[in-house]
Parts: C-alpha cells; sequence; structure tokens
C-alpha cells in the first residue's frame, strides 16, 4: 500500500473537482437528512449514535493502518473522554485509547486551523 506522504507530488496534490461535484451533492444531501433525523431524537439517543459513529470511525480509520482496536476499550475511552464514565478500568489496549482520545479532539476541534501544533498534539 502506498500513502499519500509517499506519492510524488505529495502535499501539493491535484484533482478535478468537476469529477466529483455529483458525488459530493449526493454525500451533502444524505448527511443532511441523517443530521436532520438525527437532531429529532432525544438528546440521550443522539449522544449514543454519536459516540457509535465515533467508535465506527475510530476502529474502521485504525484498520486501514492495518491495525485492529478493541471495540470495547475504545468505547470505553470515548465514554470516559466525553465525561460519562468516572470510574473505570484502564484500559488494557493503548491503541485504541488514542484512537478514541483522537476521535474526541476531532470532535472538538474540526473548525479549527489546521497546523503543525494541532497535527502534532500529542506526539511524544
Amino acid at each position: 500500500m502506498i500513502y499519500n506522504w509517499q506519492l510524488s507530488d505529495w502535499p501539493e496534490f491535484k484533482y478535478d473537482l468537476e469529477r466529483f461535484e455529483d458525488i459530493l451533492f449526493s454525500f451533502v444531501e444524505r448527511v443532511g437528512s441523517v443530521s436532520g433525523l438525527l437532531k429529532g431524537l432525544p438528546e440521550d439517543t443522539q449522544t449514543e449514535a454519536i459516540m457509535d459513529m465515533m467508535v465506527s470511525e475510530a476502529i474502521k480509520t485504525s484498520e486501514i493502518e492495518g491495525e485492529y482496536l478493541s471495540r470495547q476499550d475504545v468505547i470505553s475511552s470515548i465514554r470516559k473522554n466525553l465525561g460519562f464514565i468516572q470510574n473505570t478500568e484502564s484500559v488494557k489496549d493503548k491503541k485504541a485509547e488514542g484512537a478514541a482520545e483522537l476521535m474526541i479532539d476531532v470532535r472538538n476541534t474540526y473548525a479549527e486551523k489546521l497546523t503543525q501544533k494541532n497535527c502534532f498534539h500529542g506526539t511524544r
């Protein structure tokens, strides 16, 4: 597998937006529908749905990189980071804990400008 940073035009990507406009419009339309449905749910159900999406995203994203995370550890970490669980057992899968922290960070900072500082936040 070739990663983005291994491509010859990294990071100066070129693309033809017209090729993707129909797909993007369809995606935006579906996202709007899902968002509207989600807002119509009770608050606790909304929260559960959002957490389920974050768990799925963390697991699927990690699988792309060849990492297979403990679903239960991801769920526990997300719940802990959102303040829903105060006293938890320590998470055994530290990669799951890191993925969960990343999902929370993305949720909280998605609208901020991407900078080198926030790209490397939390790296050692």
